[in-house]
């Protein structure tokens, strides 16, 4: 009996799939054999491995499982050939990736629902039977419908076929600079403030199947940070006594600390999917560039997007700041290719990337304002004068809800396998403890707690519950510090002043220039920039209109938009033939932001532009937009190189300063004055000011009279007082001081014994 072609197809591919394994594991046991380095960090070879055995499986796929399929996509005389073959490759590539993620998760899943009756070798077995049959099944499938269908190049001449794969290096060795840069910071920086909460949870979320832990971001810039660490040996963070408390911080502290992990492996390999994160949203940003105004034009916005400071500086953390860039720019380049194509398939693909920016990060509900609007603005657009506007709008809102129903499907599925082991019980905790009693929230609280039963309900009961924490979060207000000036509620000219000190001038000048250009082509452009200042215009209203005030960071979802405007009004003058003016002027703008960029590294968290030039960038800004934690590293290096045997250490951010400086010994501002060496976090150093008055105790106002002997990457102030110094200058406070939190300040400066 005669197989259908199908079926042949499916027993090649695997066959190919058993040889590709034995390619994957060998070049991996090689590594970490054979390179000391790789031993430690065995993630990083699995990562290389894999990259090995995808190339072989798309050769030996090309070649033979889908051969035919692979060859009518070339001609005869093709002269596209190394084009329509690097798109199959990154097919392929794409959907080894998404396998991957496929099998991991199936393979946790079913271990967490197989009865624990059976024995741990069945469970294990059953768990990667079912992993590798989904896997395989998604990859045959997708590479048989979507990696080998036929690609149509446009025919290009030799020199424009040589110029687009110049172009095209070009910006590959941009993306290369910008990882380089990122993972070289990565080593240097410590850990920062949110990392302590978002590390535990993506990795809680992948293994355990349990959402207890950060409800108020949503999993799935987490758990993609969390990937790495399935794949090293960890003691468990339900070994935390703060796991059964439902408390992400100090669950943070122990998983990364306390329990006998390695805290530069747990920090620096979550850090890794993080990068790659970053890197495709450099990748969507020159492809939306590229299709709105050209390849040289790309080139450039990309050069910006590479050397920019806050992007080099939270690009490599494990946050949700640039993934939530990521998710605007994927919903609107995919909506925008929807309004261009109205078929079903970009239909299906806004949805989707509407629900995958939903999934990074809770601001991308700003996306259904910018989506409205985009509506609002087409059916106004197509109006003629016998058909009004609602007939225009009714079928656009149509398939914009569409959109919103694909993205809101997507998102309730993602959160199923993340709630499937929360316990109910857990659940109602987290119900409780996070919505209040006053009746405002009593029905909504209720309400949650009807889903609260199953992981189906669960799921989505469990993203309503971000959504609502997150709102509190923005309209709740925050501690406050800019240019001397403190506030508990947040203040409204924070962002305006922070984005002009710590933006790159040549974006500043680049955009208002645009905006400036914009009022004589705007009747032409009209549906561009509403695409593009849409959703910048939405973002910082409502960040105006909110509290959060804690750092720059939380402006990254316009950054994209912001570049893409500038690169669209920079067409005519890059496309214009010739060497003018304006061409080297913008040339110089583009090389200012390299230099500029490069000067400040590895600092690029407490980055600020030549406007503050001799100012303490301690006096300016102060969390997030310049002291996270990053520093403590370098502190540690400054110690050993200046032989200081103790050091008092008052530290804001995600890392422990014994473990890097371990002759060091806590402090706090309220304990009063001291002498010795003392490390204090900008952060610290500022709010004692605001915080001492309101509680009555010590601030740090009494080293006002000293001058820092050092400050470590703008952001920790090093001070030596002597005791000569306390007996000529003794410290006073401005003000009454009615509490202490010693009576009696050890003054002795800490030994190594400490």
């Amino acid at each position: 009996m005669k197989l259908k072609p199908s079926v042949v197809q499916f027993v090649k591919f695997a066959f190919v799939g058993i040889i590709n394994t034995g390619v994957d594991w060998l070049v991996f046991f090689l590594l970490i054999r054979l390179v000391p380095f790789f031993a430690e960090f065995s993630p990083l070879a699995k990562a290389i491995s894999f990259v090995l055995a995808a190339i072989n499986s798309f050769v030996m796929n090309s070649a033979w499982t889908f051969s035919n399929e692979f060859k009518s996509g070339f001609s005869k005389n093709d002269s596209q050939k190394i084009s329509k073959g690097s798109v199959y490759f990154g097919r392929f590539f794409a959907v080894s990736v998404v396998g991957l993620i496929i099998n991991t998760l199936v393979y946790s899943i079913v271990l967490s629902i197989v009865p624990s009756s059976f024995s741990a070798t069945v469970i294990k077995l059953a768990a990667l039977t079912c992993a590798s049959g989904a896997g395989i099944i998604w990859n045959f499938f997708a590479n048989k419908f979507w990696t080998y269908k036929k690609v149509d190049i446009a025919e290009a001449t030799a020199p424009e076929r040589r110029k687009r794969l110049w172009f095209n290096l070009i910006g590959v060795l941009l993306l290369g600079i910008m990882a380089a840069i990122s993972v070289l910071v990565m080593f240097g920086d410590s850990g920062t403030v949110d990392e302590v909460a978002h590390i535990p949870s993506g990795y809680s979320y992948l293994k355990y199947h349990d959402y207890r832990l950060n409800p108020e971001h949503p999993p799935l810039t987490k758990a993609i940070a969390g990937i790495p660490l399935q794949f090293i040996k960890v003691n468990e963070l339900t070994n935390s006594p703060a796991w059964n408390d439902i408390n992400q911080w100090e669950s943070g502290w122990d998983f990364i600390y306390r329990l006998g992990n390695n805290p530069d492996a747990v920090i620096n390999l979550s850090r890794i999917p993080i990068i790659i994160l970053l890197l495709i949203l450099g990748v969507f940003v020159y492809r939306f560039t590229r299709e709105l105004a050209g390849r040289k034009v790309a080139v450039i916005v990309l050069t910006l997007f590479a050397f920019y400071p806050d992007l080099l500086a939270h690009g490599h953390l494990v946050t949700t700041d640039v993934a939530a860039a990521l998710g605007f720019v994927l919903s609107i380049y995919y909506f925008w290719h929807w309004t261009n194509s109205p078929t079903k398939k970009n239909l299906v693909y806004a949805g989707l990337a509407f629900g995958i920016a939903q999934l990074l990060k809770f601001s991308a509900v700003l996306l259904i304002p910018v989506l409205i609007l985009y509506l609002v603005f087409l059916a106004f657009s197509r109006k003629s004068r016998l058909k009004g506007f609602w007939h225009n709008f009714r079928p656009l809102l149509v398939r914009g809800i569409y959109i919103g129903l694909i993205g809101l499907a997507a998102v309730w599925l993602v959160y199923i396998p993340f709630v499937w082991n929360t316990p109910a019980g857990i659940e109602h905790k987290l119900i409780e403890a996070n919505l209040t009693n006053d009746a405002r929230t009593l029905v909504f609280r209720n309400f949650l707690h009807l889903l609260e039963g199953n992981p189906i309900t669960r799921a989505i009961g469990h993203y309503i519950l971000g959504l609502f924490l997150v709102f509190g979060r923005v309209g709740g207000g925050n501690s406050t510090f800019i240019l001397g000036h403190f506030s508990d509620k947040g203040i409204s000219w924070y962002f305006p002043v922070a984005w002009l000190i710590k933006t790159p001038l040549p974006v500043i000048l680049l955009f208002w220039g645009g905006l400036l250009a914009m009022i004589k082509k705007f009747r032409a452009n009209t549906w561009i920039y509403v695409l593009l200042l849409t959703p910048v215009a939405i973002y910082w209203a409502v960040t105006l209109k909110g509290s959060l005030n804690i750092g720059i960071r939380h402006l990254m979802p316009t950054i994209p938009f912001v570049l893409i405007f500038i690169g669209f009004q920079l067409k005519n003058i890059l496309n214009a033939a010739g060497i003018t003016w304006p061409k080297v002027m913008v040339g110089l703008l583009a090389v200012w932001m390299i230099v500029g960029s490069l000067i400040a590294y590895p600092n690029y968290i407490s980055y600020f532009n030549e406007l503050t030039y001799g100012r303490n960038k301690y006096d300016l800004l102060v969390d997030s937009s310049l002291d996270w934690g990053q520093d403590l590293k370098r502190l540690a290096k400054w110690v050993d190189d200046n032989h200081v045997q103790g050091i008092y250490i008052d530290y804001f951010g995600g890392s422990v300063p014994s473990y890097f400086i371990p002759h060091s010994a806590s402090w706090r501002s309220g304990y009063g004055p001291v002498t010795g060496y003392i490390a204090i976090s900008a952060t610290f150093y500022q709010f004692s000011r605001m915080y001492g008055q309101q509680e009555g105790k010590w601030s740090y106002d009494w080293l006002r009279d000293y001058q820092p002997v050092a400050v470590i990457g703008n952001s920790i102030l090093v001070f030596q007082v002597t005791p000569a110094d306390m007996q000529k200058n003794p410290p006073k406070s401005p003000y009454p001081i009615t509490k202490y939190d010693r009576p009696e300040p050890d003054i002795t400066t800490p030994s190594a014994n400490n």
